[in-house]
């Protein structure tokens, strides 16, 4: 499975970080057995949409300017628990 921040793939980090600290468990997070990964990011967009249907554009891009942020730390933090 891989995990994307936008930029690059991140399943690398988590393997790397779960052999590490987790002694290569998968966390039940990580796993989905309940149909495909197309069908499951689908539903998750809906609900998203549907949390953000009435925000203003500003709300909006607000929310994807900390979205991007809050990535970029949780890489940095990933690189730091597995260096």
């Amino acid at each position: 499975m891989t995990f994307t921040s936008g930029w690059q793939p991140v399943d690398a980090y988590l393997v790397q970080a779960s052999e590490k600290i987790l002694e290569k468990k998968e966390l039940e997070f990580y796993k989905w057995n309940n149909g495909e990964l197309s069908e499951l990011l689908q539903n998750a967009r809906e609900k998203l949409n549907k949390v953000a249907q009435d925000w203003s554009r500003k709300e909006k891009d607000q929310c994807l300017e900390e979205t991007e942020i809050s990535f970029k730390y949780s890489e940095d933090t990933m690189k730091l628990i597995i260096s």
